[in-house]
């Protein structure tokens, strides 16, 4: 197996989206080439920021930042963005990966400290066969990779989020974010009733 490569720089990454070949197991939303052909539309279409992983010639992991969609609250936000996904190949996991491609991501591109960057954790998108069907032992390795990239957890009213006691939400909060866009996101986030 040859060394696992993080690749951030834009081009760099477009390049490899468009040449290089997924990993037949980068198949948790969709069959791995339309996975990548999403994923192609989509760094390419929206303001959106990609990290990737590759070992032996293909695409062994991924990590994209992108705009939230229309039809949901946080578009409201200019200054917030959503974590789309992070995935790893099955072969690959706990092997750091995801903590790099993410971390990646979070550390290079200095521009996201201008944004709130939102991860909404649905439990029906997870891999738990691969802990055993142990949902909270998932949830909790979640967290600790988005807190290894400076996500806190965020108290929501977003049905999707209290459709299950499993979901959580996580949000990186950019050093360049104002307390005012602070207040207003937590505003959003969870609701208070005025009198």
């Amino acid at each position: 197996m040859d060394e696992i490569t993080i690749i951030l720089d834009r081009q760099d990454v477009l390049r490899e989206l468009q040449t290089s070949r997924f990993h037949e197991q980068l198949d948790r939303f969709r069959e791995a080439p339309r996975q990548q052909e999403a994923l192609t539309n989509a760094f390419i279409v929206q303001q959106s920021w990609m990290s990737l992983a590759k070992s032996d010639g293909e695409i062994i992991g991924y990590a994209i930042i992108l705009e939230p969609e229309e039809d949901e609250r946080w578009t409201k936000l200019d200054y917030l963005k959503v974590l789309g996904v992070v995935e790893v190949a099955p072969g690959f996991r706990g092997k750091q990966v995801g903590k790099r491609i993410l971390r990646a991501l979070t550390e290079q591109y200095r521009e996201l400290e201008r944004y709130i960057v939102i991860s909404l954790e649905y439990s029906w998108h997870w891999d738990v066969k691969s802990v055993g069907g142990d949902f909270l032992l998932y949830k909790r390795f979640l967290k600790k990779l988005l807190e290894s990239a400076q996500f806190t957890e965020v108290k929501t009213n977003e049905p999707d989020i209290l459709a299950n006691e499993y979901n959580f939400m996580m949000a990186r909060i950019g050093s360049e974010v104002t307390d005012e866009q602070i207040e207003t996101f937590y505003q959003l986030a969870y609701p208070r009733r005025s009198h």
